[in-house]
């Protein structure tokens, strides 16, 4: 008897693991955004790693995010924050649901933040002068530009954004 319940128990670690797996692959693939935010969701409930749950979290938050569903979306990205705070990216993806939002001081606020985490990430840069130049801010914009092209001399956007301020690239 104790034979068989050690074999049912084997079977049902394997078949919550595969769960688990696929729940993972759900998680990280795009392409269905029901299906991403139920791979996320099962990962979020099972996972006490992390850099996993930031991860969840973030890829959930941008499934929302593709849906319109700001307020999920930035409930997510604050949670993918909260499980790791050096995500930069969390922040930035954050930043630009803000922005989408026509929120640009909080966007700034988090564009800088994943700046402080990653000096090097020319679309923080790029957007956090979008987001000054919705506020009026130009000379400051004009500099994130400047900062965007030279980490990104082939930045179109960036570019683009300096000629519509009237400054040279």
């Amino acid at each position: 008897m104790n034979r068989v319940i050690r074999v049912a128990t084997a079977i049902f670690i394997l078949a919550s693991g595969n769960a688990r797996a696929d729940a993972v692959a759900d998680c990280n693939d795009g392409a269905d955004l029901a299906t991403q935010i139920r791979g996320c969701t099962q990962v979020i409930q099972h996972t006490i790693l992390t850099d996993a749950l930031s991860t969840a979290y973030m890829n959930r938050a941008i499934a929302y995010a593709q849906r319109r569903e700001n307020a999920k979306a930035i409930a997510d990205f604050t949670a993918s924050i909260r499980a790791d705070s050096n995500n930069n990216f969390a922040y930035y993806n954050r930043g630009n649901v803000y922005l989408d939002m026509r929120k640009p001081r909080q966007a700034i606020a988090d564009y800088s933040k994943a700046l402080e985490i990653a000096p090097d990430m020319s679309p923080a840069l790029l957007n956090r002068a979008l987001a000054k130049e919705m506020i009026g801010e130009r000379d400051a914009s004009i500099a994130d530009f400047h900062a965007a092209l030279a980490l990104e001399p082939t930045l179109a956007a960036a570019s683009e954004g300096l000629k519509r301020l009237g400054a040279s690239p």
